[in-house]
């Protein structure tokens, strides 16, 4: 049978992290696991994660080096054949992981199968067209919680650059590319992506500096394979 684990960085999410939880768990199967790593919060994380009584419900400590760091951490101890993100303050869609699974297993050339964002705009968040306009699309590498990934690609990498602290979904992605991933696009919305006034892509001079910095890495590393 094939087993998922679901990785969820938080730092200081009291306000979503039990709704984020809750939605992966509806829909795990017995043997599942959710892998949360709490990246040093000093709100009511902790406690807010103590308090839900489900054995599929892995606790870790992060270092306090920001979410790349934290889905290392994940990955490093994801023993499972598939492997799922997400962040603290978005959800999964009903039924979103009993079709994308069905999808991903049916096809054995397959390493990864990506569905739709939706985007649900909290009160207080900024509306920002570049996030609005992805609403109900593939965004292919712009938020990784859309997909579901075999273990054994994700293998052929080295993580998340802990070095970025914008735009490491997009680099990851590119890595796992150069890597040969085989992928599909699933007929389903994947994530509910929540926009709140704390998102930390609303700085959106970094969010463009990011991406460029992402680009300066994959260059580099397609220079570096032509050597």
């Amino acid at each position: 049978m094939n087993r998922t684990s679901v990785i969820i960085p938080v730092r200081d999410g009291a306000r979503f992290i039990e709704d984020a939880v809750q939605a992966v768990l509806s829909q795990l199967a017995p043997d599942d696991e959710i892998i949360v790593v709490d990246d040093a919060s000093t709100d009511a994380t902790p406690s807010i994660l103590a308090g839900i009584p489900d054995a599929r419900l892995r606790v870790l400590a992060g270092s306090g080096k920001g979410v790349s760091a934290a889905r290392n951490v994940g990955l490093a101890v994801a023993e499972l054949e598939l492997i799922a993100f997400l962040d603290h303050d978005d959800l999964w869609p009903e039924d979103r992981h009993h079709i994308m699974t069905r999808a991903l297993l049916d096809d054995p050339n397959l390493d990864a199968l990506f569905g739709r964002i939706r985007v649900k705009l909290e009160p207080g968040a900024i509306p920002r067209q570049w996030i609005l306009d992805q609403d109900n699309s593939h965004v292919l590498g712009a938020n990784l919680g859309t997909g579901l990934f075999r273990r054994s690609l994700l293998s052929r990498i080295d993580g998340f650059d802990e070095s970025l602290r914008f735009g490491e979904d997009l680099d990851f992605f590119e890595k796992l590319k150069e890597a040969g991933m085989r992928f599909g696009l699933c007929d389903v919305d994947a994530l509910i992506h929540r926009r709140h006034a704390t998102n930390c892509t609303n700085d959106v001079g970094a969010v463009e500096k990011s991406i460029f910095d992402v680009m300066k890495r994959k260059a580099a590393r397609s220079r570096a394979t032509k050597k």
